[in-house]
C-alpha cells in the first residue's frame, strides 16, 4: 500500500464534505478551495482524486436513505480511499455524478483565473 502523504488526506477530508448527507454552501465550497490551495496540489491533480479516488468509495452515501451527514474520520479515510498512481477512467453517469460535477464547478470558481 503506498502511504499517504499529509496533503492529500486533507484534500481527501476537504473532498469527502462533497458527499455528506447535508445541504453545501458556500463556505463549504470556500473551505475546500482554501484547502486546496494551502495543499499546493494543482486543481486538475485534484480534480482526478476527485472523480478516481473519492468519489468511487463515497458516492454510495448520497445513495443511502440513512447516509452520513458527520463525516468520516481519518482513520476511516485512510483505510478506504487509495492513491492511485495511473487511475482508470470511470464513467460519470447519473445524478449523482452531475451534482458532484456542479460541486466542482462551484469550487473552481473559488480560484483565481489561470489555474
Amino acid at each position: 500500500m503506498k502511504a499517504v502523504d499529509t496533503n492529500r488526506l486533507k484534500i481527501w477530508q476537504a473532498l469527502s464534505s462533497l458527499f455528506l448527507d447535508t445541504e453545501i454552501d458556500g463556505l463549504t465550497y470556500d473551505d475546500i478551495a482554501r484547502t486546496i490551495q494551502d495543499t499546493g496540489y494543482l486543481p486538475a491533480e485534484v480534480h482526478t482524486i476527485l472523480w478516481c479516488e473519492v468519489f468511487p468509495i463515497l458516492e454510495a452515501n448520497l445513495r443511502s436513505v440513512a447516509g452520513e451527514w458527520a463525516g468520516w474520520s481519518d482513520e476511516w479515510l485512510l483505510e478506504n480511499l487509495k492513491v492511485l498512481d495511473n487511475p482508470p477512467i470511470r464513467n460519470r453517469r447519473g445524478a449523482i455524478a452531475r451534482e458532484i460535477g456542479r460541486c466542482w464547478e462551484q469550487i473552481m470558481l473559488r480560484f483565481p483565473y489561470g489555474t
